[in-house]
């Protein structure tokens, strides 16, 4: 293991705290080892990081069509067929370090290429490789992007060999410390460890007659097993029918896995009955090893570590070539495993065994110590390892999204791209005010597991974007503001005043104030980050991971998402008819973007820039706003925009313009995007009505409006479109953002974050309220976001500085106009059985106050956000 003060050695293997993270598990389903491994892996997490969200992804599937059936099927082949083939690649990998290396860096392009869009979609802050092709694309995404977040590699074989071994990882973990020398020769200068074997908590010794007893195995008889891995590979045959001569006080047990041909011809062996039970895929694995008096196998796979773990002893019975024949010689020599190549001599091993003259080694022994917890603490606390090649060229980094330098570039001196919440508080249970203090001791805890708030800008060039690199310790103070105010402020000025200056670029974006001194205990709390950090539910996002339940639940535990109770499974593309549909509905959608005219003209886009900012509140009973959307059969954010367009009918100043263009974000399937980083929504645009029109007939222009941009395909236009702008050198594709996104295009931007905001604590402190902030653009100084908070609907309004007297009324004209709208309606019985129909007519998933629902009309995996 490397020292102390080495890179790749863990640099704080505990935590004061479960906090949850991202954890991606890059795995592969070729034979049953490396998810084996993985599933271990993910129980452990779940273990030590409650409420962590677990993604998987299957290499072989992500390298391509077709990848992971061939690949299957050349395994099979090699290992079944043409063994010599396999074990001459194998001594080849070995004999000649330039094979290897090739190897490796041709697997490194193919996966690291392929796995690149899958790492930044789900936006880990772990990743666990327990898959060589998989390890090797990691090690390509350190050296080539930068990959900034913890990676390890677990070797499922009990024997390592130079594909599983990769110096760019973090750790490289092994199952036992007689394989680190060889793991040391198979990648000189990769860092290394050695933790238990990476199996189930279920695979522990116990009492084995009960064992026997559940798996319908005779107790009073000698029981071995036979399992080769889930492909049934070697001499399976020939070892079962030695063991079955043995005689009846031996009981044969042959697990043939997914080999059904393996199994159909064991069937028809000729044995007394009760002596040989053939079963095929066996799902209590755990127990009939527990059963087992002893188990034959052909390899150190993830069989032979279960049956380890589970104190059974082991004999391999002519290991198969290449990987197989090396686990079972160090498993020997390491005295976990016995070898027999005769039916003869495996028929005298299985007796001597039997017959208790060859105790099996303890587990664990004392001189052998490993990592706790699988490794799992240690690889979560590795410094980064260092680029050997940093000096010769520019540092590696992952290079922004188009759709996120696209709001780096439409930051000006007067228009700062930055988006958040503010938070009311009150105070703590014991009575006093959140501090600084507080929010630092938080951060310091949390930062090192949120991978999004340690992500730093860097330039890759003048002709290409910007890139993320991830630094490994942030200082909580560098981004923490604290100010207390005198009796009588509210804190408005301060706020005001702090959503008015631009973040840093040279640091993590965001930044945090905190404004104490307010009355009862109360504290105000504001939180911002860059907005090609983020956009409104990735800011939600990354906000709940600095923020407890307001119940006894761990840190965390609840804060991920509506999937953490369950893993986010293998990654898949769209199916071929749903590309389709999709293709046809960006084409219709482009050719309407062609088709926009310019927006409407407003006094207030022609009012001079200014880097001021102003930050209105307004508060709207959630009770009132979903009766009124339910007799308007309108969901609540079609409801909200319409609010919206009556206000600024209202407040604009004269003379008013019949109608002005919002930009509304959509996301189009929150189930596959990363929540806690980046900019994955699309955007309409609508004309909203602001003439004098009753507030159920506006409800009902808006409704559709919304409905008819959704189903044109605007939202996928736009998806295309800012991604596609990404080929263009940077400085084209910055005056590409700064052309199109300003006054020309657009008078207001509305957001509505489709997350609704749970009761719960920031550093013990209770949220009362969170308003959401959105950010400019240049020539339209007013932003509305809108997000749900416990049993009311908080209205944040971001305007220019010169708005003050026009934010005031706006914010006044929000709640009268809700009022207009319920005195109308409330004459007018609801039709539930309409109401219902309506809402259920479209089968789309959007998120409201009860979570996923289904809406009318909106085209699937469409719902708004910001």
């Amino acid at each position: 293991m490397t020292a102390p003060d080495r890179p790749g050695q863990p640099a704080n293997p505990t935590e004061p705290e479960p906090v949850a993270r991202r954890v991606l598990i890059i795995s592969a389903d070729i034979g049953g080892g490396h998810d084996a491994t993985g599933r271990a892996l993910e129980e452990r997490t779940r273990t030590l990081w409650p409420g962590s969200p677990v993604g998987w992804v299957d290499t072989l599937d992500v390298m391509g069509p077709g990848v992971g059936r061939g690949f299957r099927r050349i395994y099979v082949t090699n290992v079944g067929s043409t063994p010599w083939l396999y074990e001459f690649f194998w001594s080849s990998l070995w004999r000649h370090r330039w094979f290897a290396e090739s190897s490796k860096w041709f697997t490194g392009v193919w996966a690291g290429r392929r796995l690149a869009p899958v790492v930044e979609r789900f936006d880990p802050d772990l990743i666990l490789s327990t898959y060589p092709l998989g390890s090797a694309g990691l090690a390509w995404l350190r050296r080539h992007r930068g990959l900034g977040v913890p990676i390890g590699a677990w070797v499922s074989d009990f024997a390592p060999h130079p594909s599983w071994v990769y110096p760019q990882l973090d750790l490289n973990l092994v199952v036992h410390p007689a394989a680190l020398p060889v793991a040391a020769v198979a990648a000189p200068g990769a860092p290394l460890a050695a933790c238990a074997a990476p199996v189930l908590e279920r695979f522990r010794p116990g009492d084995g007659a009960d064992a026997a007893r559940r798996c319908g195995l005779d107790p009073g008889r000698e029981r071995v097993v036979v399992a080769c891995g889930s492909y049934g590979f070697g001499a399976v045959e020939e070892a079962i029918r030695a063991l079955v001569d043995i005689g009846d006080a031996v009981q044969v047990v042959a697990v043939c896995g997914r080999n059904e041909p393996l199994a159909a011809r064991l069937s028809r062996l000729p044995a007394p009955p009760g002596r040989l039970l053939v079963r095929r895929w066996v799902d209590d694995m755990p127990t009939l090893l527990r059963a087992a008096h002893l188990l034959v196998t052909n390899a150190g796979g993830a069989t032979a570590l279960e049956a380890w773990a589970t104190g059974t002893p082991i004999v391999m019975y002519r290991p198969i070539a290449a990987h197989g024949t090396a686990n079972a010689a160090l498993m020997a020599y390491a005295g976990l495993a016995e070898t027999a190549r005769t039916p003869a001599a495996l028929v005298a091993c299985v007796r001597s065994r039997l017959a208790g003259r060859r105790p099996p080694r303890p587990l664990n022994a004392p001189d052998h110590p490993s990592l706790p917890d699988l490794g799992l603490p240690a690889v979560a606390g590795t410094r980064p390892a260092p680029d050997r090649h940093a000096s010769a060229r520019r540092p590696a980094s992952w290079p922004l999204r188009p759709q996120d330098a696209f709001f780096r570039y439409v930051q000006s001196p007067t228009v700062a791209q930055q988006i958040g919440v503010v938070l009311e508080l009150g105070p703590r249970p014991d009575g006093r005010p959140l501090t600084g203090g507080d929010l630092a001791a938080l951060l310091a805890r949390r930062l090192p597991a949120i991978t999004t708030l340690r992500r730093r800008l860097v330039s890759r060039g003048p002709w290409r974007r910007p890139g993320w690199v991830v630094d490994r310790y942030v200082d909580p103070a560098a981004h923490l503001d604290e100010i207390q105010v005198e009796p009588g402020d509210d804190g408005t000025d301060a706020v005001d005043r702090f959503w008015s200056q631009p973040l840093a670029l040279d640091r993590p974006l965001w930044r945090i104030l905190l404004v104490g001194g307010l009355p009862d205990g109360r504290a105000r709390v504001a939180v911002k980050l860059h907005h090609c950090l983020a956009d409104g539910l990735s800011a939600v996002g990354v906000l709940q991971r600095l923020l407890d339940a307001a119940d006894a639940r761990p840190a965390g535990s609840g804060t991920a998402g509506p999937r953490t109770a369950g893993s986010v499974r293998r990654w898949s593309g769209a199916g071929g008819r749903e590309a389709a549909r999709r293709a046809a509905l960006t084409a219709a959608g482009l050719a309407r973007l062609a088709l926009r005219g310019p927006a409407p003209r407003s006094a207030l886009n022609a009012l001079p820039r200014s880097p001021g900012r102003r930050l209105r509140s307004v508060t709207l009973p959630a009770a009132e706003v979903l009766r009124a959307a339910r007799a308007c059969q309108a969901h609540a954010s079609e409801l909200v925009l319409a609010l919206t367009a009556g206000a600024l009918g209202e407040a604009h100043p004269a003379p008013v313009p019949p109608r002005m263009r919002a930009m509304f974000a959509v996301t189009r399937d929150p189930r596959r995007r990363a929540p806690t980083q980046g900019n994955w929504t699309g955007a309409v645009t609508l004309d909203l009505p602001l003439g004098p029109v009753p507030p159920r007939t506006r409800v009902g222009t808006v409704r559709e409006l919304l409905r008819t941009a959704l189903r044109s395909g605007q939202a996928e236009a736009a998806g295309l479109v800012m991604r596609a702008a990404g080929v263009l050198p940077a400085p084209l594709h910055a005056a590409f953002a700064r052309r199109v996104y300003t006054r020309r295009h657009l008078n207001v931007i509305v957001s509505y974050v489709p997350a609704p905001f749970r009761p719960q604590l920031l550093a013990g402190a209770p949220i009362r309220t969170a308003t959401p902030v959105v950010a400019l653009a240049d020539g339209v100084p007013v932003g509305v976001g809108v997000l749900r908070c416990g049993a009311t609907f908080e209205v944040g309004v971001l305007l220019d500085g010169s708005l003050a007297a026009f934010g005031d009324r706006l914010a006044a004209a929000l709640p009268a106009a809700l009022a207009d709208l319920l005195a109308e309606v409330d004459g007018a019985p609801l039709d539930l059985d309409e109401a219902v129909a309506d809402e259920c007519t479209a089968g789309t998933r959007l998120l409201d106050e009860a979570g996923l629902r289904a809406a009318a009309a909106v085209p699937p995996g469409v719902s708004p956000c910001g």
